[in-house]
Parts: structure tokens; C-alpha cells; sequence
């Protein structure tokens, strides 16, 4: 048993519910209505710009080789079109709901004010810690990497040793995915979270690989990364992908000092209190 070789992990296109959340972002709740806010999160489909995106990442892809030994989606009908959409020859895609969003339970499509009103203190955990946060009735992003980013991985590891994998997910998995595969702190998470550079915007992919990409040698676990993005080129109006670097990983080991360090950086919440 062992992990891929190789593992694209695709988030779908841009959705008619990203951009309703979009416009509510920015002020605009004219989208919130009675309609769309009663659309089960499964059944959104892509816009015309998520069509492209997922183009866009297919012939890249397909650049990278023409066939993959598996594919897997997400059952949410935004994953399923991306995934067709993205047209790679010969796919035959396997559904699994352990690929599905992160569930937002009772605050998915609502508006921000309305989540303000009516889930204050939730509003507040959700702001000061991102990670361990739950929406009311919904999954962490913690939750989803100990139950289903392992769940995956388990299988993988069980039936996809040294394959080829295209795995077409959504944005909070893939966090979580990175989260699990990279065994990230919760502070470097948070800084992840915090920072423009890491943000999934729709159909980036990680390119995950046991593969050496300088010597070619290829280690036990997945150790290197990628990402690559669809971007719109203002000045032709058209969709290209553009690739960052390759960086290595490893597994975090730290010592006794190393642990004092890490709580030294965080300040007392109780100063000057006497019983």
C-alpha cells in the first residue's frame, strides 16, 4: 500500500452561489432571495466564468498528461460540471460524498448582517478562530480534515499506490486537505487563512507528488506541492494558467523548546488577577 504519485486536486469554477456571497461582501444583498436562499448548497451550478476556469484548468491539465489512472468528484452538481467541463479524454469519474463542501449549516446563503443579528457569538468565534470555528449546525475546518480528508486519504493509500490521481473538490476541503497532508500547525493554518497568497480561488488546483521534481526520485509521502490558477489576462481578455513554484514539505517534529516557544508567543489572558 501507498500514496499517488501524483495528485491534482481541482476546487470547481465559479458558482451562482459565489457570487451571490460575492455581492452580499460587498454590500450588495439584492441576491438574497426568497428563491435563492432557499437552493440546497448541492444543486448550485456554475456561471459562465466558472465554465471557463474549468476549461482553462482542463487543458492544462491534459498538458501535464493525457490520461490519469483515477478521477474522483464531489456529487455537488458545481463539482460535477466542472469536472465535465474541464473535458479530459477518456475520464471516468468516480462520485464520493467525502469530496462534498464543508457544511455551513444554518448561516449557508444568508446574509452577513443577518448572521450578525442572529448568531452573534458565533459571528465572533468565527472571526478570532477560523480553524476550530463550527457554524451553527455546520462542520470545522478542523472537522472536515479529521473526518473526511482522512477518510480520502485512507483510500488512496489502500488503492491508488503510485497512480495518477484528479480529485475535483471544493475550496474548505482542499484547506482542509492541505492542512492534514502538510500536518500544518493551527498557527501556520491561521497564517495561511490570513494571507492573500494561499486563498483557493476557483479552479486552482494543488499538485501534490512523491516525485522529486530536480533529482526525479520519488519519496514514501506526498512531500511537494504546486498551484496552479486560472487568471484572466486584462490586457487579451483571455484565460491562462499560471504555475508557482514547486516547494517542499515536511513533517513539523518539534522539542520542549520548540513547544515553550510557541506558548511564550502567546500573551496571558488573565493579568493581575488574585483570588
Amino acid at each position: 500500500m501507498g500514496m499517488p504519485l501524483n495528485m491534482y486536486v481541482i476546487r470547481h469554477g465559479e458558482s451562482e452561489a459565489n457570487v451571490i456571497v460575492k455581492a452580499g461582501e460587498r454590500g450588495d444583498d439584492s441576491l438574497f432571495t426568497q428563491d435563492n436562499v432557499t437552493v440546497p448548497d448541492r444543486s448550485w451550478r456554475l456561471t459562465a466564468t466558472g465554465r471557463k476556469q474549468a476549461d482553462c484548468i482542463g487543458r492544462w491539465l491534459v498538458a501535464q498528461q493525457q490520461l490519469f489512472d483515477r478521477y474522483l468528484v464531489s456529487p455537488y452538481v458545481r463539482t460535477r460540471e466542472t469536472a465535465a467541463t474541464m473535458a479530459l479524454p477518456k475520464a471516468k469519474w468516480e462520485e464520493t460524498r467525502v469530496l462534498r463542501e464543508r457544511s455551513w449549516g444554518e448561516i449557508s446563503t444568508i446574509t452577513q448582517q443577518e448572521f450578525r443579528t442572529n448568531y452573534g457569538r458565533n459571528w465572533m468565534f468565527k472571526r478570532t478562530d477560523p480553524l476550530y470555528w463550527r457554524p451553527p449546525a455546520g462542520e470545522s475546518i478542523a472537522d472536515v480534515a479529521e473526518d473526511r480528508v482522512h477518510n480520502l486519504l485512507t483510500s488512496l493509500n489502500r488503492r491508488a499506490e503510485a497512480e495518477s490521481v484528479v480529485i475535483v473538490s471544493h475550496g474548505d476541503f482542499m484547506q482542509a486537505l492541505m492542512l492534514t497532508l502538510e500536518d500544518l500547525s493551527d498557527e501556520e493554518f491561521l497564517r495561511r487563512a490570513d494571507s492573500p497568497d494561499w486563498t483557493i480561488t476557483n479552479c486552482t488546483c494543488l499538485h501534490y507528488s512523491r516525485m522529486d521534481p530536480v533529482t526525479g526520485r520519488t519519496s514514501r509521502r506526498l512531500r511537494w506541492e504546486r498551484t496552479a490558477r486560472p487568471v484572466l489576462d486584462a490586457a487579451t481578455g483571455k484565460w491562462e494558467v499560471r504555475v508557482e513554484p514547486w516547494r517542499e514539505f515536511q513533517r513539523p517534529m518539534l522539542s520542549n523548546g520548540d513547544l515553550v516557544d510557541v506558548v511564550q508567543s502567546v500573551d496571558p489572558h488573565l493579568r493581575d488577577y488574585t483570588r
